[in-house]
């Protein structure tokens, strides 16, 4: 029976950004994923290293500002090598380094705020903009981006420093160096067994054959897997989560501008959020969040593709976008609950005995989840051994495979 510092259930940013952190810091710590690695909210993710932008008009934009720009300053490090050390509260032990990222393909180092014609949408956008801590200014004409080249009078466009990743090259990153400490369970099983102290029973099928284990701790970064853990483990009723439901919607042509960019509306979200990648055909994709991904979440696939070719042709029309083939892709943001029972701005890592429960919320936030779970093992008083043995050798999880180049995603 194997009896690791710590258990990790669930290969999302969470899960490898927190197993990074305690290797870092010489923990025993191993990670089990039964799906691929980042298949689920990450993958889903559309990258961006969130400054504030998307809830600078919210009442809570101060302190989704004030994490953000916290965690992105660990981003940042990372990209650079790792030098920075993560940031902690005063009750959380000293952090490790930040893990180093220069092999991730940053695919724009910034993002853009845009404006529609209109003097509603140009307020919106200033106000905006002098919500944000992450140093927006506004472009003239000829700095801005070549996808707004042929827009009208009364486009205003902002840069905001807020990069975007690509995916596969961050979970390669992440994970590469772990591969000894990742798991790939086709079935996972946990169960408290209550004693002096409260035990962990872990589980696992693997393609290998069976394996147990008995950690110390167990985190629970599998996001809307946490609610099976939870329920599995009894711990439903004191760790409590929600979630929020997404329609995002993906454009793919030959000819279309690489587009990074928010465009501001009056609500309290980004009319839509648009990202760009390249598939493996060599096609550009435009991957669209937003408004347009919050209010599709109660149309069908077809009424979601006619409302995305409406609003780009009212938010883009100088860019030709009616031979575009559409595909759209539901997911669940699966967030711990705060206090109030709110939509929460900060990461939520909860506590009960030896169960550990985290939800980055964001996913630039998951160096603040993982200091967070740092801390809790401090609480447990479990610290560090230095230099843990070596696991025995695993089957280990691939990469999930990006949302435009799956098999099974019906385009228009």
């Amino acid at each position: 029976m194997l009896t690791p510092d710590c258990l990790i259930l669930g290969g999302g940013i969470a899960g490898l950004w927190t197993l990074r952190t305690l290797l870092a810091e010489g923990y025993d710590a191993l990670l089990v994923e039964t799906e691929a690695l980042g298949s689920g909210q990450t993958i889903a993710s559309q990258a961006i290293l969130h400054a504030g932008a998307k809830y600078a008009l919210t009442g809570h934009a101060a302190e989704a500002s004030r994490a953000a720009g916290e965690a992105a300053a660990v981003w940042r490090a990372s990209l650079r090598g790792g030098a920075l050390r993560a940031p902690s509260s005063p009750t959380q032990p000293p952090p490790s380094p930040a893990p180093d990222l220069t092999a991730v393909t940053v695919l724009s180092p910034h993002t853009h705020m845009f404006t529609t014609p209109g003097v509603a949408s140009r307020i919106t956008g200033l106000a905006a903009s002098k919500a944000l801590v992450s140093g927006p200014r506004k472009l003239a004409r000829t700095e801005s981006p070549a996808a707004f080249a042929a827009a009208p009078a009364g486009v205003d466009v902002y840069q905001l420093d807020e990069p975007v990743l690509d995916l596969p090259s961050l979970l390669h990153t992440l994970a590469d160096p772990a591969r000894d400490r990742l798991i790939h369970a086709l079935a996972v099983s946990v169960a408290r067994r209550p004693a002096r102290e409260v035990s962990l029973a872990v589980s696992l099928e693997t393609r290998d054959g069976p394996v147990t284990l008995a950690p110390r701790a167990l985190v629970c970064t599998a996001g809307a897997g946490n609610e099976r853990l939870l329920a599995q483990l009894e711990l439903s009723p004191e760790i409590r989560m929600q979630r929020r439901p997404l329609h995002m919607v993906l454009a793919r042509g030959v000819d279309l501008p690489h587009l990074y960019a928010h465009c501001v509306s009056l609500s309290d979200k980004p009319r839509a959020t648009i990202t760009t990648t390249t598939d493996d055909a060599g096609r550009t994709v435009w991957y669209i969040g937003g408004q347009l991904a919050e209010s599709g979440v109660e149309r069908s696939r077809e009424d979601q593709i006619a409302e995305a070719r409406a609003e780009l042709a009212k938010i883009v029309p100088w860019i030709d976008t009616a031979s575009l083939e559409f595909a759209t892709h539901r997911v669940d943001r699966a967030e711990g609950l705060d206090e109030q029972g709110r939509r929460p701005d900060t990461p939520i890592v909860r506590r009960h005995a030896s169960v550990i429960a985290c939800w980055p919320t964001k996913l630039v936030l998951a160096p603040l989840a993982a200091a967070s779970v740092r801390g809790r093992l401090a609480e447990l008083g479990i610290e560090p051994t230095g230099n843990p043995p070596p696991p025995p050798p695993f089957p280990t999880p691939p990469i999930a495979t990006p949302l435009w180049d799956r098999e099974d995603l019906a385009w228009s």
